[in-house]
């Protein structure tokens, strides 16, 4: 399951960031969505894309394109 899966009210870890592209890793990672974090779901625009995640402590804005590398896993 990617992030793209996830719904409103549940809470997820982040199991995984699947992408070769070091770059997209390096900024997942420094937003604080390292793998075992605990997510949730606050917003998803209506196309989608963006969707604000809560990580921790501290919310996060992530498009959809991106997010699509981060796989999760449901509590």
């Amino acid at each position: 399951m990617t992030l793209q899966d996830i719904v409103k009210g549940k809470s997820y870890i982040i199991k995984n960031i699947a992408t070769l592209d070091q770059a997209l890793i390096s900024k997942i990672l420094a937003l604080g969505m390292i793998p075992g974090e605990c997510i949730e779901l606050l917003h998803k625009a209506p196309l989608g894309d963006p969707m604000q995640i809560k990580a921790g402590s501290t919310y996060i804005s992530i498009r959809r394109k991106d997010g699509e590398c981060i796989q999760v896993d449901a509590i």
